[in-house]
């Protein structure tokens, strides 16, 4: 009977028969020994249960593999500032190009100076003429006053003509030799004092971006290229800093705004922990890259591009979340407002002190906002000193302690000094405490305390004082909202479901409640209301691309719609063209489907976007279409790929499954030795690895002569694992047929 070995397809149905699978196989491959022929009826499991029947002469390794689920313009030099000599001696000008702060004005300053440069020589030139000119006038001059015509001898007229132009001639030459030596010693001066400034500038420039210090850098490299704008090394230099200055900045930026597991966030994906943390370590990963390796230019632009693109995503949530946050604030200012005047119109007295009360805390935010934090403190003391009021007491000053911490907690917020930072945010809970003591249905300030919480990662807390914010504000649905955040992070599903569902009663247009709650469904197992929640919330914000993409997850998985969850991969990569996660799990969703060019096509695209970053898993995917389509030389190549960077993945079952496919490839591709020697790592890491068994086994049967002692021990562990896999028992079944075992 014949033996068929089969890599494993995770994710993928196995839709031909051994036998057609072993007849591909044996014709890519060259076996170490001569196999023993026998003919046999072979049967494949197919995803659904059926089987197909084949004749073979043995069977071979299944050749189709898995595919993992997750599948300037230039301007000429300056010319070095020349003497211009005059009749007896060169008088020296200088002209010297405006230096600039900027690069922009480089190509000007530079014209300029060689405009000047130019005029000198010209001058130089001119003078050099009139000297020779006068000197040949002189020596003209003395040989006609010297002629003689009818006393002298035949031939000594021209010799003294020839005498008297060959010392001219010789006048002249000297002129210009020393012309030249002292047009070249000043230059090579100045070119020498030139050489050695420059090469102590650049010399500075490296000190200040080894400590990050970009601006005054850039001001030294600009000085340099307004003298010589040709300077390729300080243009490369100055393009190095321009990258590196941008990844700093964008660094700076995210860091800032980056807060989806943070105090206030708009925006967050809450179904994926430390998201915000793993996007920092990948920019500061790149920096380091970058300005260690100083790869081409191309190349480093296509990283900042992908940060500048992660920054305005950032900055598009953290503007959303403003817009919701200030709306909010702008409403409960409206109803603060209402009551401070009814209680003025009670009482004169009262309006009087509401007057100055309310001026010592607006004077207090205009500090705030510009950075006067000290002086801000004192306008709040001396507002708060002038409580409490005759009349709306305790509810009138616990008021205004809430609206004090309010605007110092969104201070805090906008703060990127972490001192500074922390000081404003005690200010904030110290006055929202004080808020809570005077009135303990007071929601802001429990709400100011419950951000305290989340930051400190007090979880039990800040769920605890959002719960009392929502009871002291039932109309709010940032409240519900954050409440929904937190008791998911809790695992409290179902609760979270309840709490996003009242912030979209409240305000069904806010996006994130349905993208949320869509999330919390996932976790209920409520598919379709998922799917709804996504769908609402990209039809609010058509670019959430977070909602397509959990959108396209359910339609693979759940309900196996390849062409709609294809679809959704692509409408996310239209926002975010580098969106990895839907470059891989497209491309398996292609390879499920048999189009190995279509997924071929994505993983390529998303190893291109990986850089010097390796992916084992997505190199294992590759590596399995490119094997499916017959090309064993790429396959082997991305195959070795994941097989170098297995150790990046903590799971042992992961690192067998990649091992496994390099020994499938390695074999076919004709080295019997190395994939035995694959296979046994194989085992080592999964001992339990029935594939690996079975494969050893038939490639054991298959040498010259056959080992079949050692086949029969690998197919009888495998039996013992599964005595029921029909690639086990024909194979054990030829294995004692070879032994005469009948």
């Amino acid at each position: 009977m014949p033996r068929t070995k089969k890599s494993e397809l995770e994710n993928s149905p196995e839709k031909k028969a051994a036998s057609k699978t072993a007849s591909k196989t044996s014709q890519n491959k060259t076996p170490a020994k001569k196999p023993a022929e026998k003919k046999s009826v072979t049967k494949t499991e197919s995803p659904k249960g059926s089987t197909k029947k084949t004749t073979s002469k043995t069977s071979a390794r299944t050749s189709k593999t898995s595919v993992s689920a997750s599948a300037k313009p230039k301007s000429k030099p300056k010319t070095a500032v020349k003497k211009a000599p005059s009749k007896t001696s060169a008088s020296t000008q200088e002209t010297k190009a405006v230096k600039t702060p900027k690069a922009i004005t480089t190509a000007k300053a530079v014209k300029t100076a060689k405009a000047v440069s130019e005029e000198n020589l010209d001058f130089q030139i001119e003078q050099r003429n009139k000297e020779i000119a006068a000197l040949l006038k002189d020596y003209s001059t003395e040989a006609e006053i010297s002629e003689k015509p009818a006393e002298k001898k035949p031939g000594i007229q021209n010799s003294a003509f020839f005498k008297k132009y060959f010392k001219i001639a010789a006048s002249v030459l000297v002129l210009i030799i020393i012309l030249l030596l002292v047009i070249g010693r000043c230059s090579n001066s100045g070119g020498n004092a030139f050489e050695k400034e420059r090469q102590n500038t650049i010399s500075l420039v490296k000190k200040y971006m080894d400590k990050g210090q970009y601006e005054p850098a850039m001001d030294l490299l600009n000085g340099l290229l307004i003298k010589n704008a040709d300077d390729e090394e300080v243009q490369e230099l100055l393009d190095r800093l321009i990258e590196l200055k941008a990844i700093k900045d964008a660094e700076n930026s995210a860091m800032a705004n980056g807060m989806s597991n943070g105090s206030v966030p708009y925006d967050i994906n809450i179904d994926t922990n430390g998201i915000t943390n793993a996007f920092r370590d990948s920019i500061d990963s790149m920096s380091k890259e970058l300005s260690a390796a100083n790869e081409a230019n191309a190349k480093n632009q296509e990283v900042i591009n992908r940060l500048l693109e992660a920054q305005r995503q950032e900055e598009l949530e953290r503007q959303s979340q403003k817009k919701a946050l200030e709306e909010q604030k702008a409403k409960e200012a409206a109803i603060q407002k209402a009551q401070e005047e009814e209680l003025a119109r009670q009482n004169k007295k009262n309006a009087e002190k509401i007057e100055k009360i309310n001026e010592l805390i607006t004077l207090g935010n205009a500090s705030l906002n510009t950075g006067k934090n000290d002086d801000a403190i004192k306008k709040y003391e001396e507002a708060v000193k002038l409580l409490p009021l005759d009349q709306g007491e305790p509810k009138f000053s616990a008021s205004k302690y809430s609206e004090i911490a309010s605007n110092l907690y969104d201070a805090a917020e906008r703060e990127n000094n972490p001192e500074v930072k922390n000081f404003l945010m005690q200010k904030a809970v110290s006055y929202a405490q004080k808020a809570i003591d005077k009135d303990s249905g007071n929601a802001k300030s429990h709400f100011i305390l419950a951000m305290n919480a989340e930051k400190n990662k007090d979880s039990q807390t800040a769920e605890r004082e959002l719960e009392l914010a929502v009871k002291n504000d039932s109309g709010n649905y940032l409240y519900y909202y954050y409440l929904g955040r937190r008791q998911y992070l809790n695992k409290k599903y179902s609760e979270a479901r309840t709490s996003f569902i009242s912030s979209i009663k409240l305000k069904s247009d806010f996006d994130s409640s349905h993208y949320n709650l869509g999330i919390t469904c996932k976790k209920l197992n409520l598919s379709q209301e998922a799917l709804s929640s996504f769908r609402k919330a990209y039809s609010v914000n058509p670019q959430h691309a977070k909602a397509y993409l959990e959108e396209a997850r359910i339609l693979d998985s759940v309900y196996a719609n390849s062409d709609g969850a294809i679809k959704a991969y692509n409408k996310v990569l239209e926002i975010e063209p580098d969106n990895m996660p839907a470059l891989k799990e497209c491309g398996s969703v292609y390879a499920k489907a048999d189009n190995y060019v279509k997924a071929e096509s994505y993983f390529r695209r998303a190893v291109a976007k990986t850089g010097s970053k390796a992916d084992p898993m997505l190199y294992f995917n590759l590596s399995t279409v490119l094997y499916n389509q017959n090309k064993i030389q790429d396959a082997e190549k991305y195959a070795l790929e994941a097989y170098n960077s297995k150790d990046m993945l903590n799971s042992n079952s992961e690192k067998a499954k990649i091992v496994y496919n390099y020994a499938l490839i390695v074999g076919t591709a004709g080295n019997q030795n190395k994939s035995i020697e694959l296979y046994n790592e194989v085992l080592k890491l999964n001992p339990s690895h029935t594939k690996a068994k079975i494969n050893l086994g038939i490639m054991f049967m298959e040498m010259t002569p056959p080992e079949t002692d050692t086949a029969l021990l690998f197919l009888t562990q495998a039996y013992k694992e599964d005595d029921k896999n029909f690639e086990v028992n024909n194979n054990l079944g030829n294995a004692y047929l070879l032994k005469k075992e009948y």
